[in-house]
């Protein structure tokens, strides 16, 4: 009986088959299961779309420079009668929200609050998607359960701090014959 259950998002069932058969592969005794996650709005092959041209305000006022918005004018809040629910400030790190119709969020989250490790996969991840993708779809369907999320991906272009901030617990970059590695570093030897 296979003791730990993993859970592998991809945006394209045929990519979450194929990663979840060199899991297997690597780690026989591990249950597996595969999800498609199309996220309305989410362009391209991957998760990760293009983003607004560089120099360009994305909505709002602001200007972006090498992928962060840096708001311009005067503040929202100017003063200690403008602080509090209206205007509550940042918020704190963890998962974006999720922009799945409520139906599919609630599905995703029952399977990873089942999984023991979620895996997500993307072409690329960069800053878009740490905010828009399988990448957030995987993080807010885990956390509420504490469960670890991992990113599979041909090309990080995003920080530790940055993933680790969006609710990751890892990203590795892939080559041929990477994944074997990966599924061994998630799963416990007692697997095997």
């Amino acid at each position: 009986m296979p003791g730990v259950h993993v859970l592998l998002l991809a945006e394209t069932l045929p990519d979450a088959e194929r990663l979840a058969s060199a899991w297997r592969d690597a780690a026989p005794h591990t249950a597996t299961e595969t999800r498609a996650v199309r996220v309305p709005g989410a362009v391209g092959v991957s998760a990760v779309g293009p983003g607004p041209a560089l120099g360009h305000a994305p909505s709002g006022g602001g200007v972006l420079l090498a992928g962060a918005a840096i708001p311009v004018g005067r503040p929202d809040a100017v003063g200690p009668q403008d602080a509090g629910p209206a205007h509550p400030g940042p918020s704190a790190p963890g998962p974006a929200s999720s922009a799945l119709p409520r139906a599919e969020g609630a599905a995703l989250a029952e399977a990873a609050a089942g999984a023991d490790v979620v895996v997500a996969y993307v072409t690329r991840l960069d800053g878009e998607g740490l905010h828009r993708g399988v990448v957030v779809e995987a993080a807010a369907a885990a956390a509420p359960h504490a469960v670890p999320v991992v990113v599979i991906t041909g090309r990080s272009e995003v920080s530790r701090r940055e993933w680790s901030t969006a609710g990751l617990s890892g990203v590795h970059e892939v080559t041929d014959g990477d994944v074997a590695r990966i599924a061994r570093t998630w799963t416990p030897g007692w697997t095997r």
